[in-house]
């Protein structure tokens, strides 16, 4: 986090930092000046849930949404593979178009907070998640008059579901086991958790043409639901990521 706050030229105290209840200006439309203008040169990490609702948006499976509009980048830290918007010419992302972004309704995670950047404490102690103002010198929507609780911004944004569904995901890569100096993920684990975070269609096949029936034992109505709702099944393959990379009490195993 702090590394971002630099590349911000942010410096976090009690005037950046900021609560659900903190209040901000802001307005976005196609009448400023700037509009798509943050659409360009970005770094967006991609969660499992984004991926999921645009690979859905735009018909495709998860390797060829995979394939076609993302690239890969290593947590320097964990290791772990993660997954970035792979951007178009000159740096633009290539779901903007002169009128907007033609996926909005299904926009990743970051694109909703923004102008908000949102902040994890790794350390349990120090405190509350908090939110930040990202101020660009090309944004005109913080001279706009609407005014907004951050609390306020997430529920307009849709933020809150996108949180909901990637909170189990996000357990799994702050868990503090995965930044120990010791401990170095081996290739199997580092797939695994590639396959459970991004790659649905390798994961359900995982499940229903595998031997991972015979070995979990899974009710029969959580199994219709990861069955009929991707989302569940994302879910489901979270919670199996808890135990299978931190043995967390998530999975039944069948008694032999």
């Amino acid at each position: 986090m702090e590394n971002i706050l630099d590349k911000l030229g942010i410096e976090l105290n009690e005037q950046t930092r900021l609560t659900n209840d903190s209040k901000f200006t802001f307005n976005c439309h196609s009448g400023l000046s700037c509009f798509n203008t943050c659409c360009s040169n970005l770094d967006i990490v991609l969660t499992p849930y984004d991926i999921l609702r645009m690979k859905n948006r735009l018909g495709l499976t998860s390797v060829e949404f995979i394939s076609e509009y993302t690239e890969p980048v290593i947590q320097k830290e964990s290791k772990l593979p993660f997954l970035k918007l792979k951007l178009g010419d000159e740096g633009k992302c290539r779901f903007v178009a002169a009128e907007g972004c033609t996926v909005y309704g299904d926009r990743p995670a970051a694109c909703r907070y923004y102008p908000l950047g949102f902040g994890i404490y790794k350390n349990e102690e120090a405190g509350d998640d908090f939110y930040f103002l990202i101020r660009e010198d090309h944004c005109k929507g913080f001279e706009e008059e609407r005014e907004w609780t951050v609390g306020e911004w997430r529920k307009n944004q849709g933020v809150d579901e996108y949180d909901d569904k990637n909170r189990v995901w996000m357990e799994v890569i702050l868990n503090k086991k995965l930044y120990s100096p010791e401990l170095e993920p081996d290739e199997k684990s580092l797939k695994m958790f590639f396959m459970a975070s991004y790659d649905l269609d390798a994961f359900r096949d995982f499940v229903f043409e595998s031997r991972f029936l015979d070995v979990f034992d899974i009710e029969e109505e959580r199994l219709e639901m990861i069955k009929n709702d991707e989302a569940e099944l994302m879910l489901f393959a979270h919670q199996w990521l808890l135990f299978a990379l931190f043995k967390k009490p998530t999975m039944n195993l069948k008694q032999v």
